[in-house]
């Protein structure tokens, strides 16, 4: 079994955190929810810069880390939507397009390792900035549910998170497209090396 880094251990950390998360926010408890959801989004910075700053990367780590981001976003998003204690909710359209977009980056993501095993699948900088508007959105959505928890005035949220909503759907769909042009070109690469390797023969 390989040794676990601490950037893994980070990792690990943030997909613990998730049950937690979600049962506060199903059962209302936004000022607990917006806590933990707030360190779990920590950690999602600290494990990147813990392995490169240590010179931590690792193979468990490439997959555990896109991994745990997924499964914390998408299901804050999905328990947000279905949970019958929030005040103020982002479009239902958006938790689809977030759930659809990481089932299409996860099957590409197998297709490619299944048929070009020698290339490696790195995350492209829409998908990283569509991470970032998702944790962005989420993370104001909880904070207005909290501020209602509290009662505080929270109606002037609605707009905000309009806005981030809409640009996250967009991100969510420029992302899918981008890793749809990455993998197409992965695997024609893939294909057109056995013919280069007997044209030199």
């Amino acid at each position: 079994m390989p040794k676990l880094t601490l950037a893994t251990k980070i990792t690990i950390a943030r997909l613990l955190s998730v049950p937690f998360v979600l049962w506060a926010m199903y059962e209302g408890r936004f000022v607990l929810a917006l806590g933990i959801f707030s360190l779990a989004s920590i950690t999602d910075a600290a494990d990147g810069y813990v392995a490169r700053h240590w010179d931590q990367r690792s193979v468990v780590g490439s997959i555990l880390d896109p991994l745990a981001d997924k499964i914390l976003l998408t299901s804050t998003f999905i328990i947000l939507t279905a949970s019958p204690n929030t005040h103020l909710v982002h479009p239902a359209w958006l938790t689809v397009a977030v759930t659809y977009r990481d089932l299409m980056i996860l099957m590409g993501a197998g297709m490619v390792k299944y048929f070009c095993p020698t290339m490696q699948f790195r995350p492209i900088i829409s998908s990283k900035l569509t991470t970032v508007f998702q944790i962005a959105t989420a993370l104001f959505v909880v904070l207005a549910n909290a501020g209602a928890q509290l009662e505080l005035p929270y109606g002037w949220a609605r707009w905000p998170i309009l806005v981030l909503s809409v640009v996250t759907g967009l991100l969510c769909l420029i992302s899918v497209l981008g890793y749809y042009r990455e993998g197409v070109w992965m695997m024609q690469s893939e294909a057109e090396e056995p013919a280069r390797s007997g044209a030199a023969r």
